[in-house]
């Protein structure tokens, strides 16, 4: 029963959906990586050009630059300049639900990089388990006698081909995932910084204006 059950064509199934998960991964990863660089911006020249536009009390040309610049950064600065006249933590909170919205984008899809790397490893597992299940059928149905050493062999080699592939998919997707979370962390700090700077050129200018 079991040796119809595993055939060639299971054995198939299961590198194909560990192929799968490989393409996923590698396509999710150049997808991510092309949009974090899109949400790159030169932090230094950006805060320059900031600094002093807040300064000048030009905020419509501060609100261009930051359309101009474009990126992550620049949106989320961009939303605490529109509410430059409200107070500190108006401001604040602007710029923070704009970072959850912005920093969700260059999350999005990155946690399936995660699931692929937990799951390819299982689906490699399961194609082993497949394997040895049709080793011990031949070799019960065969006898002692009659054991067809191919047909084993065959399903020995099954059984290490889908775990190697599994772990071979799985492990580049690990890295991968941390390299976007790394990244990701990487924005999420120079955000704080930026923004905290900001908050405070406005602030500071709203209280120079009413004295």
């Amino acid at each position: 029963m079991f040796t119809n059950i595993f055939t060639d064509s299971n054995w198939n199934i299961i590198l194909i959906i560990i192929g799968f998960c490989s393409v996923l991964s590698v396509a999710i990863f150049i997808e991510r990586i092309i949009q974090l660089r899109k949400s790159e911006v030169d932090s230094n020249s950006f805060i320059i050009n900031m600094r002093k536009s807040i300064k000048e009390g030009n905020i419509v040309e501060a609100i261009g630059v930051c359309e101009t610049t474009g990126g992550t950064l620049s949106n989320i600065i961009k939303a605490g300049l529109v509410k430059h006249n409200r107070s500190k933590e108006q401001i604040e909170n602007a710029m923070e639900m704009a970072g959850l919205v912005e920093i969700a984008q260059l999350e999005k899809h990155a946690k399936i990089l995660s699931v692929i790397a937990y799951i390819a490893p299982l689906i490699g597992l399961l194609g082993t388990v497949l394997g040895f299940i049709q080793a011990f059928s031949e070799m019960r149905m065969s006898g002692l006698v009659d054991i067809s050493a191919t047909r084993i062999g065959e399903a020995m080699e099954y059984a290490l081909v889908t775990t190697a592939a599994g772990l071979v998919v799985a492990i580049p997707s690990i890295i991968a995932y941390n390299y976007i979370v790394s990244r990701v962390e990487g924005f999420i700090l120079e955000i704080q910084t930026t923004s905290s700077e900001i908050v405070d050129l406005l602030t500071d200018r709203e209280e120079e204006s009413h004295y």
